[in-house]
């Protein structure tokens, strides 16, 4: 779960050419591809038209990068899973990502495929906002060859396959935060706030705050809770000396396994994510609905039944 905000920076006038990002695996998502291309094709817009790659070992390496596109936008087509594979694909690239929801929940993406011709003709005119998202880099230094990272939702450190909790001492910038007993530590942007670090229990942070959280998952001591920290300090972490071993995780794909020795940064990524959005588009007011808030408990439920 992701969340969008309000606008933020200039958008182009008119979009010319697109970058496709599709889901194949989405109920639906043949028919809404067929209907997608013969929209654009009638507006005689440029495409290039790329599969998301299914779950899969070493996903983070295998996504191909795609940031010298001369693209005006990347329409991602899924749900919010999509659209953190073209973040990744597009990360420090200044075309704004829009997402077209065929998925669940939807936080990040902004056109619904009931109404896609409707308005995606806005946005190709020009009429949509852009807010620019935080998102975060992640260094693993130790003894072997550093590995980097970047996530626009989330870094975790998780116990994996280690059947024990793990032992984290975390620090932010040069001071101690203190030492978890855990089943893992989330490190979420404003945007990963209500994805894993929200069901943890960590805050709802609004995107346009620079700010990073500091989750626990499920830790042994229960005044550990999550913090709230300036997006302008990073923040390090490593394993106890007595600790088992733990993976490194970034929005859900595993990209090395943590040893004792080594060593994790976590900082703000210098470029952030332009992210597309309809003008009507209320952050607060996605909240209410994808979380499904009743208020008092006596307004009437928009879908379904209470």
């Amino acid at each position: 779960m992701n969340s969008p905000a309000n606008p933020s920076h200039a958008v182009p006038a008119k979009i010319g050419s697109v970058v496709v990002f599709i889901n194949r695996t989405k109920t639906d998502s043949q028919r809404i591809a067929v209907a997608l291309k013969a929209f654009l094709d009638r507006k005689k817009i440029r495409q290039e038209w790329v599969e998301t790659l299914p779950p899969q070992r070493n996903l983070f390496r295998k996504m191909g990068d795609l940031r010298e596109s001369k693209a005006d936008m990347v329409i991602a087509v899924g749900g919010d899973g999509t659209l953190l594979q073209a973040a990744h694909r597009f990360r420090g690239s200044p075309v704004p990502i829009l997402g077209v929801n065929i998925g669940y929940l939807g936080f990040i993406t902004s056109v619904t495929s009931e109404g896609i011709r409707r308005q995606l003709s806005r946005v190709l005119n020009g009429d949509f906002v852009v807010s620019e998202r935080t998102a975060i880099e992640v260094l693993i230094s130790g003894e072997k060859k550093a590995v980097a990272g970047w996530a626009l939702n989330d870094a975790i450190i998780t116990r994996g396959s280690n059947p024990h909790m793990i032992s984290v001492n975390a620090s932010i910038g040069k001071r101690r935060l203190t030492k978890y007993r855990c089943d893992g530590l989330i490190i979420a942007t404003p945007t990963g706030s209500t994805a894993y670090s929200l069901a943890a229990g960590g805050p709802i942070i609004s995107p346009e705050c620079s700010v990073l959280t500091v989750t626990p998952i499920c830790p042994q001591a229960l005044t550990n809770r999550s913090v709230v920290i300036d997006s302008t300090e990073p923040i390090e972490i490593r394993l106890d000396r007595a600790s088992g071993p733990a993976e490194l995780q970034v929005d859900g794909m595993r990209i090395a396994k943590l040893e004792n020795t080594h060593t994790i940064t976590v900082k703000t990524a210098s470029a952030p994510v332009p992210i597309a959005f309809l003008p009507e588009i209320n952050y607060y007011d996605v909240l209410a609905e994808k979380l499904q808030w009743r208020g008092d408990g006596l307004s009437k439920p928009k879908y379904g039944h209470s």
